[in-house]
């Protein structure tokens, strides 16, 4: 009888363990979440370029003395952005930027310290099994590129060019997306105490993991209309200058760099896969909702939250779009891309989950 109390007293140690792991995961999640949403405002304020060094453990103190914000100041005066587009600048100003810049290098550093220290507690406790801890380890690389990639973005913005490389800063929205959805399955998986493999192994899995992938695409190209402003070149949908397919969509001279450097092209394209991508999503949802293979659970959560989040996103596209970018708008369309990501990896995950019955960890 005591050996059987002993065992189910370890048991809910393991347990609590469990829950405790998840909600660190969980709450990693919900902050890269933020710092998305954080990166996509720095840049719509065109913040992203006030800080003009990298020092990634001074750095997370900020100018505390007016003597310290002129030296700080003086330091952007130097650069191609001030010199070119914000001469006229005053401190005041300069200041408003500088807390957006400084606020988003903080927060990942802030990120940075909740998976470290956490991590440490949980692999002393013995919390963190083997298979977990590697692709802790896999994020953690991913986190410590992700910072590297980010100043690297910010290099190509203090040369000669003060404007951010569309290829960098895309690349490093796509590194951030990563880490996201490897954090929010990793979540998922340690929530329910099972392993819930990503890829799928049949038709009706593959249907949303095309939609996943679609998403990543959509949000790539969406990417390259933030680097390059391409938002701002035409307000008005569907018709770009009056045509479906408008002049100059192919510049010759650009050749099949047109997908990525000429706006005509990027806004064009990325209107148009977004829309394919609603249409693909919206759907397979309906043939999930009408279909009899799903349980009702999933039917009434997961596959109405893809719809809304699918559907809302379409909108502020367009409505990004009709505003010539307003902020507020080009925030909320941004944020809400990744929302929309978050649901259809969770609709994923609940069908997998039910549709499998995954080992242990």
């Amino acid at each position: 009888m005591n050996d059987y109390i002993d065992h189910m007293n370890n048991y809910s140690k393991l347990q609590n363990k469990d829950i405790f792991v998840a909600i660190w995961l969980f709450i990693l999640t919900i902050m890269t979440f933020l710092m998305i949403v954080i990166g996509g405002l720095t840049r719509l304020t065109e913040s992203g370029l006030s800080m003009v060094d990298w020092r990634p453990i001074l750095g997370i103190i900020p100018p505390l003395s007016n003597e310290n914000w002129l030296k700080v100041f003086s330091a952007y005066k130097a650069s191609p952005e001030f010199i070119i587009v914000n001469k006229s600048m005053n401190l005041a100003e300069f200041k408003y930027i500088f807390w957006w810049e400084w606020f988003h290098r903080f927060f990942a550093r802030l990120i940075g310290i909740i998976f470290i220290l956490p991590l440490i507690f949980f692999v002393v406790k013995k919390a963190i099994p083997k298979r977990l801890f590697l692709i802790l380890i896999v994020i953690f690389i991913f986190g410590l590129f992700q910072a590297v990639v980010g100043w690297w973005m910010v290099k190509s913005g203090l040369n000669d060019n003060p404007y951010v490389s569309q290829y960098r800063l895309t690349f490093h929205l796509i590194n951030a997306l990563i880490i996201f959805a490897i954090l929010f399955w990793t979540a998922l998986n340690s929530s329910n105490n099972k392993i819930i493999q990503f890829y799928s192994s049949s038709f009706s899995e593959s249907l949303f993991f095309i939609g996943i992938i679609l998403l990543f695409i959509t949000i790539i190209s969406g990417g390259f209309m933030a680097g390059t402003n391409a938002g701002q070149s035409f307000n008005t949908f569907p018709l770009m200058n009056g045509s479906i397919i408008p002049d100059d969509y192919i510049i010759d001279d650009y050749g099949f760099r047109n997908i990525f450097e000429n706006t005509i092209t990027i806004n064009f394209n990325h209107r148009w896969i977004g829309s394919f991508t609603f249409i693909y999503i919206l759907s397979f949802t309906i043939y999930f909702l009408l279909s009899s293979k799903i349980t009702f659970a999933i039917k009434s959560i997961s596959l109405f939250v893809v719809l809304f989040f699918s559907s809302l996103q379409f909108f502020l596209g367009i409505l990004t779009l009709l505003s010539n970018v307003k902020i507020i708008f080009a925030s909320m369309h941004q944020s809400n891309s990744v929302l929309l990501l978050a649901s259809l990896l969770f609709a994923y995950y609940q069908f997998k989950n039910n549709a499998n019955k995954p080992k242990p960890l």
